[in-house]
Order: C-alpha cells, then structure tokens, then sequence
C-alpha cells in the first residue's frame, strides 16, 4: 500500500468513527430506550450458565472405585526412596545371608520377588563378624585342599570334609577354635605346674578351675553387672565428690543473689532447701552411694587378692583364658545367628508375609566388612534405611551385656555340667516388667522406630507370641489401608458395613467353597483375630499386592492402584485368571447383593472394586485397634514416647529434631560418636562417618544436614550452660544430646528456678485469686439483680456486704471471701428458687386489692419485726431514700400547690433505718393529704435526722405505700433471727484505709452458729493459679532460608533488647580480671528483663565477651535502673515528674506521661476537698508505686529502642523469626564491620522461659491499683443498679398511691356526692383543682423518678461494658497491654522485638 493511500484509508477510518459516534450520540438522545434494547441483543447471552456447589458436590465423598480419573497414576517403578537422602542407591545392605542356602551372599538382587529382614541385638563381648567369616571359609578351604591331596596321595589318616554352607562352616570354626584353645590351656598349665599351685589333685578340670578364678577377678574388675569394679567406684566417688561440692558453691552463690534480689534467709533457704521430707540432697546421697560402692570394691579385692596375684604372676596363662572367653562369646554369637535364621523362616513360613523366591537375614555383626573404612561408613550411614526396607525387625530380647558369670556358664552348658538357663522373658506381656537392656541402646532406638513390624524372642530364642504377629505385612499396612478407606464414603454396599456379622460371613465363605487355608494357632486369639485372618487370606486369593514401601503421601493412589489391577484380573480373561478367585468373588457378590444401594448398572468390574473395598473396610474395622494398642505397648517398653504419628503407624522418620534427640538422652553406645550417628535413619539425613571427630563434632555435622535437608528450627531448643558447643561458627549447636532433656541436675535446677518464680509472683496469684473470687461474686449479683424482681431480695443484706467490699482492701477482705460468697450465693440460690415457685397470681395482686394488702402486710411484718428492719419485710422498710445522681443535680421537680420553692438535697440516712415517707432527691414527694382541701403551705418534718424536708404522714391516708411482699420460704419466726446475724457478722468485719502489713493481718470473725449452719451446704466457686502448659509443637520448619556456612550459621532472626542485671557484678570482675586468656569459660548467673517481666538464668559464656557485657550492664543500671541521670525531683505544686521522658523522647509521650501523673494526683490527693460519697473508697498509697512505676517505665523506653544499630555489643534475647514454637536463647549482638551487618554469638544458658516469669515490681504495684480500681468499678455498677431498683420501686410505690387516690376520688363523686347536683360554690372548684394538681404532681413525679431509674440503668451498663477500658485509660499507653496480660492471668511474653532481622550467628 502507498502512502497516499494509508493517508486516504486513515482519514477514511476517523471520518467513519466520528460519524458514528455522533449518530450514536442522537439515538441515544433521541430514543435510549431502542439502544439499550440494542446492547441486550448484543451482550447478552442467549444461553444460562449451569453452576454447580463445589461443596455439595464433594461433601459426599469421593468415591475410590469410582474408576482412576481422579487419582494421580504412579509408575509402577516409582519408589519413595526418591524423596530419601540415598535416593534408589544403597536402599539394601551390601550383604546378608540366604536364609534357606545359609550362604553369605554378597549384593544381594532385592526387588519383587526377593524379601529380607534384619536382626535387632545387642553385641557381647566377641561377635562373629565378616573378618572371622572369611577366615574359616580360608581355614575349611586349606582343609579342603589338605584332604584333596591326602585322596590323591591315598593317605588313610587324612581327615575328609565335606563341602558346607557358609554357616556350618564358621560353626565348625568356632567348635575347634575352643577345642584347640582347650589344649593349649592344659599345656600351659602343666608345662607351670598350676594343678600343685592350686592344691588340685585332679587335672581334669584344670581349663574350668582356671576359668573360674580368672571369672572372679573379673568380678573384682569389672563387678558383678560388667558395669562397677574398683577403678570404676573411685572414678563415681571423684565425680560424686565433685558434684557435691560444686552444688554446694552453686547453692552459696544463689543464696547470694537471692539476697542481692531482696529475699530474707528464710525465704532463701526455702527456695534452696529440696522438698525430700528431712532427707539428705541428692549430691550427698550420690557420695555416700559411691563411699559404699567403694568400700565394697576393695573388700571384694581383698577378698580375691591370691587369684589376682596368681594372674599377675602367670600373664600366659591369663591371656590364655582370656582367649578362651572369646572363643565361647564367639561360639554364642554363632548360636545367634543359627538361631535367627530359624525363627526368620518360621516367620516367613507362618505369617501372610508373600511368597518369594529369594528371603535374606541382615545381621550386623557379620554382614558388614569393618575393616573396609569406605563400605563401614557407608553402611553406619544407610543403616536406617535398611531397616526402613526390611519386612520385619526380629528383635533378641538377651541378658544384659559384660556380666563375667556368663563365660562360666557359657562353658558348663558346653560341656554338658549344667542345663541350659532359664529364659529370661516368658511371655509378651512380661516385656516391660523385665525391663531388657535393649530399651537403653543407642542404635535400638532406630531399630524399633525405623521397621516396618517387629517380632521378639527371649534369651532361649523362643518367640514372645502375641495376636497381632499374625497379621504379618498388614501390621504395616493397616494405618494406610485405613486412609484409603476413610474417602470411600460412595460405595454401592456402604450399607452392609452397619452389619456386624458381615466380617464373620465373608469369612465363612473360604469355609464354604473348601478353599484350604492354615491359620496360627495363638492361645490369646479372639474371634476376631481369627475371622481378620480369614480376611487376609481372601485377599491373598483375590492377588491384591500393595507396594511394601507405601508411605502417607503415596497411600491412597497406589492402593487404588493395587485394587484396580485386582479387579482387572478378576474381571477379564486370561490364562493367569485364577478360577478359586473368580468363584470367590461371585460368593462375595451374592453376598452383599441385598444391600446394593445404587439403581444404575454398575458393570463387573465396578462392582467387584466395591466389594474389595468393602473387604478392605472389614478388615481394618477388625484389626485397627488391636494393633494401635500393640505400638502403645511397644513405645512404652521401648522408651519411645511422644511419637504420636510413629504410634499411629503413620511415619518412620524426618521427626522433629528435638524429639528425636529428647529419645537418645540416656541411650548408651559402645562407640560414643555412634549417639550422633545412630539418629541419620529417623531425621532423613546421611553424611560420611568419621568414629575418631568425636560426639561434638558428630552431633554438629548431624544438625547441619538436618538443617540443609529440612529447616528445621527445633535443633536450636536446647538448653544448659554446660552444652556450649566449643566448635567456631556453631555457637546455635550444643555439645552433646543431653542439652535437649533436663537431666538429674538440671531438674534439681529448674525445681530451685521455680521455687523462686513461685515465690516471687505468689502475691500476684493470690492478688488474682482473691480479685477473681470478688469479682465473680459481684458479677453474679449484678446478674441477679439485674434479672430479678427485688421484693423478696434481702437487699439490706447485699447493701451492706457492697459497702464492705468497697472500703476493704483485698488483704483486709481475703480471710472473709468464703463467708461473703457463701451469703451471696445462698441470696441468689434461695430467693431465686422460691421466685419460680410462686405463681403469677400471688406475685401481681390487682391493683384494687393493692391497698388493703399492703397495709396488712406491712402492718403484720412490723408487728413481729419490732423495732428491727427484716430483709424479708416490705421493700420500702429495705432500702434508703433513692438520691439523684451527681449527673442530675440540676433537675428539679416541679412543685403544684405550692407558693414557696425549697432547696433539697440528697438524704443522709443510714441504710437500715426505715422511712414511713420519703424525700426523693430533687423530688419532694408530694403530701397526699390535701385531697380535698387546700394545701396549708406547711409541712411537718421528719422526726429523723435529714436535710430533705419530707412530709409527713397522717394516719387517714398513707403517703407511697409499701410495694406488696411475696411470701418466703423462711418462716417468719426465722427471719429475725438470720436477719440479725447476718447483719452482726458483717458489722464485724473491720476495715481501714491504712495499709494491712505482714505483721497486722486480718483474722475471719466466726459466723453465728445458726448462720453458719444454714450456709454450709452452700458451696461457691474456687480459684486457683491455671496450669500454663506451653504449645506441643510437631513440627518447626523455619518459611526463611537458613545458609550454612563453614564460619557460622546465617538466617532471619527476632530481636528483644532486654535489660541485663549481674548477680555479684564484683566477683564476676574479678573473675575476668584473673582469666588467663579471652576464652577462659565463666559462669554466673543473670536477671533477664524485657520491662515486663524477667527471668533468672545461669550462664556460661568466653571471658572476653562477659568482660564486655558487664560494662554494658553497669552502665544501664545507672542510668535505665536508677536513672541517675534523670530529673526526679518535685516541682513547685508538688507533682511529680518521675516519669520524665529522657532527652530525644517525643513530646507527646512526655505529655500523656504528666496527664496521667496529674490525673492521679488530683483524683486520690487527701487534701483535694471532692465530695465524695459515703461508700467512696479513699485511692490507695500511690507514693510507694511511683518509684518503681518510673523504672519500669524507663525500661520500657530503653527496650523499646528502634534503630537496632544502638543495641550493637549488648546482650539481647534471639529466636528465629517466623517459626511457631521456636525459643528464646541469650545472645551476644554485634555490629559488622560494614556497619549493615550484624553479627550473634549464643551464650549457652540455662532455659529462658517466659510462661513462668516473675513480673516487674512496678508493674506489680500498677496492677495492684489496677485491680482495686476494677473492684472499685464493679462495686459501683452494682451501686447504680440497686438505686436503679430503689427508683423503680418509689415509681411503682407513686403508681399504686395515684391508682388508688383516683379510684378514691372517682368513687366519692359517684357514691357520696353533692345531692344538689352541680354546684357554683367555689370551695368545690377549688377542691378539684388541688386535687388535680396534686395528682398532676404525682404523676410527674412519678416520670421523673421513672427518668432517673432508667439514668441508673444506663450508668451502670455503660460501667459494666467499659470497665477495663476506663480503669485503664489512668495508665500510661505502653502500660496498658501489660495491665490486660496480667488482669487475664496470662504470660508477660517478649513483645517489643525487631522483626525478621538478618543475622550471622558465629
């Protein structure tokens, strides 16, 4: 296209656009409605879209059999073993035994037709192992060729061999190495004489004699258990000594510093001494343990002192015996492995295990070539998972390891003097009595923990029956089956399942079609054990094979897998098709035929894919539970708790690294690196062994795979100021296991932590209890007043028992809590229980009956009351003039027929004096004497002392009756009397203003006996401190990259600044100042606090960074603790300024920090002159809190320190950020040398725990105020809701008096009216306009006083709603989170901290 005719086509194009846009502008303008019809022919669709509820849909379940479009295809060569660290290589050992050649085999070919399990033993002594195997195929080979030649030269003296399995042959072995080490012995001793040195006349037992003695020596070396000895008791003796004497310096130096934190002798030594009921302390106990053992040792030596000189003497010969002892050890070790390959086939033989070509045992001790560095580590570090991989774990419950005796007896059964022992162990059940060594193995925990099942034998090789072995593979499988199951919610014979005969008939089918079947003949099997069995074995039949290395993550699509290709070769023909099956699932089919739920046709295969879900479903129902309770067994005997998803069956390995390592506490290994090594298996790592880099080197390399492999944060909750790793750049490692689980030390240090702890926040808790206690009492009046009428309340009670709490301090009111709540409870109980009783009838009286009801109530009820006002009385002879709120004084009630104004004001009446007629704050209650006649002007006074002129009443008519009174369950002649008590016993109660001290402590006055005998039934809520039970995390994998490097470890941590306090700061310096070099460890101990709350911990740390702290920490104590460099002085008005910001601090902090101090000041200032009411409870001493209140207050300032530059070289508080479950740990925070970077070193402590930490004083004495004035708040809620009801009463009281004037009047007029008809005399005009007036003045008031009920009842809601938000608005802003944490009783954790901050951790 040319130019010109892009510019013609261009021009073209806008001219169209513009002349379309104006045509559409005209349509639009002149007819819209055509366009709009247009657009919808346009845009809108001619069709309705179909949408389906996801949730409907799937809510159901999806169904398993419903074919393989929604599950994921697997190929068959897939394995898990590409998500381990070995991947598919070294899956298998290199080299196991042919269970039924009894050949060594060497890389044995393991896949779908070959199976092997692995031997779980301990070592004793001399083991068969591959070097001694290759050794006595040499000697039966030179053997062989000897007797080849002897054949071929003819020579008749030659021995002839056979050719033997590999077993046989190191057997043979084993037999002549004993009976030439025998006659090697016998030549000794005779070629030395030994049977005359002796004293034995017969030389036919010279090799036992000689065995005997040289076992006692042992004994003496040794011990008895192979654990004691001589050397070994001065060794527990030096460290017990030890031990004693540094507790004892540990206990000096805490004593110390409780002193330094305030704490008397007394209560230091309570929180030192241990709680063992006058028993010596453990250390003491441990020594005294070791003295004896000692002192044993050496008698014991004395005792066999001519045996060990005639050893000494005669070195030959010793190592001659001792060549003997290794020679029967090894003779033992190959009864073990005869032994193992028997019970392996008979496992294999006996149990639904498949039938394969090939079967191999692992053994350890043979089967791996040690003197082969290269396929030694190799193997130490694939071990887990060839345990993983094995179909069971055959473990060898033996007699415990090194016991000297057992040579000797060894020998005996040898030579046939003595039978063969007794089993240890004799039944399944009996494991965990006897308590085997086993359990206490390093490298069992990753037997037990990484196999599939495990089977047991005792000492004697006889297997510990139980039922569930018979389950074979389906041990195993039986928690994956269950998940697979779980989904199958759809199936078309769901319904049979319901059935509980419904195992037992699909059973009875192999029965049935003569199928021939051998079941294990267990004496402890039940019914169900057997018909599960059954179940198995249709399985069997029916060649469903699910893949052995089936975990959680692959169960459901490879299951679906197996159970497809099941039914595929049921359902179609093929020469393979296994006729007994097809017949089979016929049966099967007609079975659960009656219970098909679907209508559609369902063809072959799909029903057949149900039915073997149903049978899947039986069998798990049968065997689920047996088997669960079986791992709960055997984590108990096996000392594998709190592996939950292991007892479940679920998973073997990649644990939480701090569980794994919690297990291995306490396990022995013969190789102490082995402790590292032993854990690869489970936490899924693998790296090179090295035996001679020690445990902490160990320990480190396996915590930095963990940590590459997994981010797993739990490696670094360890704690102990002894397991500082010493290694460069791992300072966030420990040096040993141990740093994971408290051990007897450390539990004795964590009791004395908490002791303290307890100590120092048990005012807090007792505080809290009795705060909770109150509180709960009045809220439950409030509830009840509030939902209750009030005539039959005795309210002179709760009046008077409010008035008590609101004066009392908690101290004062603490011994008399029961008492008081037993009152109110029995108020709320008794009167609200009689208040359902009545009937509606009985309550509300019609008002033309009110009157004379009233009247002969009240004159009945003041009769038998005399001169005392009873609770159970009318409510107006309860309760005391209602008085105007402060907020309404200005409201006043209009006066009609009146000509002269009076001021009133609020009454000043006790509470239990009774008033026949009232003033009512602003209102004066009208006089209803002046129906009828003309309003005098006067009115008398009130006999009783009041400033409220109130008027009197005449006897014709009385002024606000009484409301009516609901009969009581309480006979008239007892409310008197429980009256007067209640009352006496609360008058008894004394409280003050003045501080209650230690040695001025309240006593609870004793309730009247009558009183007390009615409320002990009576039972009230009680408090007590709630247990804090820190989270149970499974699993704490860091979302951000952690980088190992060689020079330390980097990764995203949170930063507390926290304020550091040194116990004993002088002899610490002087510690340093005689270190002989800058790593020289120091320990001490320290106070953590973040402002809120703190924490004591012991520490250890290099001399050179402790040197650098403790200038750190003085520096802070001057001017952070003290605030030395402060202004704290009082200004010309007398306020305050403690809580002066410091230079650089917002203006606006400073301000709220002054408001609050003046709003403190002039609220609770003696001389203020407020008016207050008479219940009013005077503010507590707040001089002694603001000392401590500025400290905290300036601790919080210096933690909350925003550039984290400024915290560079102090000690602060690290965790890695964003990991649940990840714990605090003391750290040394550097600055870089770029000046962006910065640098942590750990400083190894005792364990920073914040659920049980101690409070700040200061903070405690705000709290303190805090909670008086919510106790305060409550009372005055409660205050507002019974003048509410005081008001509501004299509104109903003014109702009924107008009810009944108006009544009275209206009758007059019609009864006794003018007999002349109307009138013009104006005396009657004037009457009726009194009358009116006075009725107009009753009525108003009556509105008025309804007006003030209502005020009252909104005060009090809005106290209610707002009570912690206006107790709290009197502290400053950064208190006010602390004063909630505390008020809810939770834990003051670290709160202020720097984010996600980029640190390398030296």
């Amino acid at each position: 296209m040319s130019k010109a005719t892009a510019e013609y086509v261009t021009a073209r194009a806008v001219d169209l656009r513009n002349k379309s846009t104006a045509a559409f502008d005209i349509a639009i303008g002149k007819n819209p409605d055509k366009v709009r019809a247009m657009l919808n022919l346009w845009f809108v669709p001619e069709f309705k879209p179909t949408f389906y509820n996801e949730h409907d849909r799937y809510s159901k379940g999806a169904s398993t059999t419903s074919g393989l479009d929604d599950v994921g295809l697997l190929d068959p060569s897939y394995s898990s073993a590409v998500g381990e660290p070995g991947g598919q290589e070294g899956r298998y050992p290199l080299r196991m035994i042919d269970l039924d050649t009894k050949h060594l085999v060497d890389y044995p070919d393991i896949g779908p037709q070959s199976q092997y399990c692995i031997l779980s033993h301990s070592w004793k002594g001399r083991e068969v192992n591959y070097k001694y195997v290759l050794d006595a195929q040499f000697k039966a080979f030179n053997r062989a060729l000897a007797a080849s030649e002897a054949d071929r030269l003819d020579d008749k003296t030659a021995t002839s061999t056979v050719r033997l399995n590999d077993i046989d042959t190191v057997k043979h072995q084993c037999q002549l190495d004993i009976v030439e080490q025998e006659k090697r012995i016998k030549k000794l001793a005779q070629e030395n004489n030994v049977a005359s040195k002796l004293g034995l006349s017969d030389t036919s037992d010279i090799v036992e004699e000689l065995l005997s003695r040289r076992v006692d020596v042992q004994v003496v070396e040794k011990g008895h258990d192979g654990k004691g000895g001589l050397q070994k008791a001065k060794n527990k003796l030096a460290k017990a000594l030890a031990a004693r004497d540094y507790d004892e310096m540990e206990g000096e130096v805490f004593k110390q510093f409780l002193g330094d934190i305030g704490l008397d002798e007394k209560k230091a030594d309570e929180v030192i001494s241990e709680d063992t009921d006058s028993k010596p302390a453990q250390p003491a106990i441990d020594v005294a343990d070791a003295e004896q053992a000692l002192e044993d040792a050496k008698r014991k030596e004395s005792e066999e002192a001519e045996k060990i000189q005639f050893f000494e003497q005669h070195g030959h010969i010793r190592e001659a015996i001792e060549e003997l002892i290794g020679c029967l050890q090894r003779s033992k070790s190959m009864v073990k492995i005869e032994q193992a390959i028997e019970r392996s086939k008979e496992i294999f033989d006996k149990n639904p295990f498949p039938k394969t070509e090939k079967r191999y045992l692992w053994i350890d001790s043979c089967c791996i070539n040690r003197g082969d560095d290269g396929e030694y580590a190799k193997s130490i570090s694939a071990m887990g998972e060839w345990y993983k991989n094995a179909e069971f774990c055959l473990v060898h419950l033996d007699t415990r390891r090194d016991v000297p005796k057992d040579s000797l007896e060894d020998w005996q059964v040898l030579k046939s003097v003595i039978p063969h022992p007794q089993p240890n162990i004799t039944s399944y059940a009996g494991i965990a009595v006897h308590k085997p060594e086993w359990s206490t193995r390093a490298w069992t925990l990753q037997e037990l923990v990484m196999s599939k099942t495990t089977f047991y034998v005792n000492s004697s090789w006889e297997l510990l029956n139980r039922p569930v072995q018979c389950f074979g593979p389906w041990y195993h499988l039986c928690p994956f089956v269950a998940l697979y199951t779980g989904i199958d919610t759809n199936n078309i014979y769901s319904s049979a399942l319901k059935v509980e005969t419904l195992p037992s008939s699909l059973a009875e089918l192999l029965d049935r079609d003569g199928f021939q079947h051998h079941l294990q003949n267990i004496d402890t099997s039940s019914e169900a054990i057997i018909v599960a069995q059954k179940l198995i074995l249709l399985l069997e039949i029916f060649d469903l094979r699910i893949p052995r290395d089936i975990d959680m993550d692959t169960a459901r699509p490879r299951i679906t897998q197996s159970v497809y290709v099941a039914v595929s070769g049921l359902t179609t023909q093929s020469p393979n098709t296994n006729p007994d099956a097809k017949q089979l699932l016929d049966g099967i089919l007609e079975l659960l035929q009656p219970y098909l739920s679907s209508s559609r046709a369902c063809s072959l295969a799909e029903r057949a894919r149900h039915a073997i879900n149903i049978v899947l479903s039986c069998l798990v129902n049968l065997i689920k539970t047996p088997i669960c309770n079986d791992r709960d067994y055997v984590a108990e005997f096996g000392n594998v708790p709190k592996l939950d998803l292991w007892q479940k069956g679920l998973i073997r390995s990649r644990f939480s690294t701090h569980k794994v390592m919690s297990l291995v506490c306490g396990r022995d290994a013969t190789v102490v690196t082995d402790r590292a090594y032993c854990l690869m298996g489970m936490l899924g790592v693998r790296f090179p062994t090295f035996p001679a880099e020690g445990l902490t080197k160990a320990l480190s390399r396996l915590l930095d795979e963990v940590v590459i492999t997994s981010n797993d944060v739990s490696v670094f909750n360890w704690t102990g100021k002894e397991y500082g790793s010493p290694i460069r750049g791992r300072s966030l490692y420990p040096s040993s296991p141990e740093a994971y689980k408290f051990g007897t030390d450390e539990k004795r240090k964590k009791e004395k932590d908490e002791k303290l702890i307890k100590l120092l926040q048990i005012k807090r808790y007792e505080l809290t209890t009795d705060f909770l206690a109150i509180s709960e009492m009045l809220v439950d009046t409030i509830t009840f007043v509030k939902e209750r009428q009030q005539q039959n309340i005795p309210l002179i009670w709760v009046k008077e028992i409010l008035r008590l709490i609101k004066r009392a301090k908690f101290e004062q009111f603490k011994p008399h809590i029961t008492n008081i709540g037993k009152i109110l409870k029995y108020i709320e109980t008794a009167f609200d229980s009689k208040l359902t009783a009545e009937t509606q009838s009985t309550r509300s009286p019609s008002p033309s009956n009110r009157g004379a009801q009233d009247s002969g109530t009240e004159k009945g009820a003041s009769k038998q009351s005399g001169q005392s006002s009873s609770p159970f009385a009318s409510l107006p002879g309860q309760i005391k003039t209602p008085s105007l709120p402060k907020d309404m004084t200005s409201f006043k009630a209009p006066k009609f027929g009146r000509k002269k104004t009076e001021v009133e004001t609020v009454p000043q009446k006790a509470p239990s004096q009774p008033s026949s007629s009232r003033g009512f704050g602003g209102f004066k209650s009208p006089s209803l004497k002046s129906f009828g006649r003309k309003e005098p002007g006067t009115s008398q006074a009130s006999s009783a002392p009041s400033e409220v002129e109130t008027p009197a009443t005449e006897p014709e008519t009385a002024s606000l009756p009484s409301a009516p009174t609901t009969p009581s369950l309480i006979s008239e002649a007892s409310r008197h009397s429980l009256d007067d008590q209640v009352l006496s016993y609360i008058a008894s109660i004394k409280v003050g203003d003045k501080d209650v001290g230690e040695s001025t402590t309240t006593s609870a006055s004793e309730l009247p006996p009558e009183l007390a005998k009615v409320l002990a039934d009576v039972k009230i809520k009680e408090f007590s401190k709630p247990h804090v039970k820190s989270e149970e995390i499974n699993t704490m994998i860091s979302p951000n990259p952690i980088i190992i490097k060689n020079s330390g470890i980097e990764g995203l941590f949170d930063i507390q600044r926290v304020v550091v306090s040194m116990a004993q700061p002088d002899k610490l310096r002087r510690q340093v100042r005689n270190a002989v070099s800058p790593h020289q460890k120091m320990t001490g101990w320290c106070i953590i606090s973040t402002g809120f709350a703190r924490v004591m911990v012991s520490f250890s740390c290099p001399k050179h960074i402790l040197e650098k702290e403790l200038d750190i920490v003085q520096a802070v104590e001057a001017k952070v603790l003290k605030g030395k460099d402060l202004e704290e002085t009082l200004d010309g008005s007398g306020d305050s300024t403690v809580d002066e910001p410091s230079k650089g601090s917002q203006g606006e902090a400073q301000a709220t920090d002054k408001t609050w101090q003046k709003a403190i000041k002039n609220k609770y200032a003696p001389q203020e002159p407020e008016k207050k009411d008479e219940n009013d409870l005077d503010a507590p001493d707040f001089e002694k809190a603001r000392p401590e209140g500025a400290r905290v207050s300036r601790m919080i300032r210096f933690v909350q320190e925003s550039d984290l530059t400024q915290i560079a070289g102090e000690w602060v508080l690290a965790r890695f950020s964003g990991v649940p479950g990840a714990k605090w740990f003391l750290c040394s925070f550097e600055l870089g040398g770029s000046g962006r970077d910065f640098y942590g070193h750990r400083i190894a402590s005792d364990e920073i725990d914040f659920h049980n930490a101690s409070p700040e004083m200061g903070l405690l004495k705000y709290w303190e105020y805090y909670m008086m004035q919510k106790k305060y708040r409550l009372c005055s809620i409660l205050q507002k809701l019974m003048e509410s009801r005081d008001w509501g009463n004299h509104k109903m009281e003014i109702g009924q008096t107008l009810a009944k004037r108006v009544a009275k009047e209206t009758g007059g007029n019609d009864q006794g009216g003018d007999p002349e008809g109307d009138s013009d005399d104006e005396s009657g005009d004037g009457k009726i306009s009194d009358t009116l007036k006075d009725l107009g003045g009753l009525a108003l008031t009556m509105a008025g006083a309804g007006l003030v009920q209502q005020f009252y009842e909104m005060r009090a809601e809005r106290l209610q709603k707002n009570l912690s938000a206006d107790v709290l608005k009197k502290f400053p802003p950064h208190i006010q989170t602390a004063m909630e944490s505390l008020n809810d009783n939770k834990d003051l954790m670290p709160s202020m901290f720097h984010s996600a901050k980029k640190i390398h951790m030296f």
